[in-house]
């Protein structure tokens, strides 16, 4: 059954649920992405200091490791957040937070590079997760009428957009261990 993407409704706790899942999910792609791109240059030996220290980012493994994050990223919006208008928004959140632990462990980014990187980085996760929400959102709704019988088992369960909304938001705290 199609899902109804018309209204929204605010809940902060599955917004919450969202960006943590963004966030944890684009690190483990791009410690994965990190790790295939410069784990075999280096003999597996990655620290903390490659995802959050802006002077280890150099050369093109490095550039190539945060774009094949960006793309992960952006899979990661089609699944989680699974709307067209708010991939910018999840992916600026996503960002600024990694702007934010870099900053705090290596200080200021000063790096033209770390800039240029993840700008791209950035543009290419907002730009592909849009575009693969968007084919989600613009699929045929069916509009085939239900029969008599299967009317009234669907009014006695419940699922109207806000049910729906309900039950996402509970698998995403069943799934983050509330």
């Amino acid at each position: 059954m199609g899902q109804f993407y018309g209204t929204s409704i605010w809940d902060p706790v599955l917004i919450l649920a969202q960006i943590v899942s963004v966030q944890c999910l684009f690190y483990l792609s791009l410690c994965t992405a990190l790790y295939l791109f410069l784990g075999t240059s280096t003999g597996g030996a990655l620290t903390v200091e490659v995802l959050f220290d802006y002077r280890k980012l150099v050369g093109a493994f490095s550039f190539a490791a945060f774009l094949t994050s960006a793309l992960a990223g952006s899979l990661i919006l089609y699944f989680v957040v699974e709307r067209t208008k708010k991939c910018l928004d999840f992916t600026c959140t996503c960002y600024l937070l990694h702007l934010v632990f870099c900053w705090g462990y290596g200080g200021f980014p000063l790096s033209l590079a770390w800039w240029v990187t993840i700008g791209v980085s950035a543009a290419c996760m907002t730009l592909v997760g849009e575009s693969l929400s968007m084919k989600k959102e613009l699929r045929d709704i069916p509009t085939a009428l239900p029969t008599r019988a299967s009317r009234g088992s669907a009014q006695t369960s419940g699922s109207g957009p806000a049910e729906g909304t309900g039950n996402k938001r509970q698998r995403l705290i069943n799934f983050l261990g509330r």
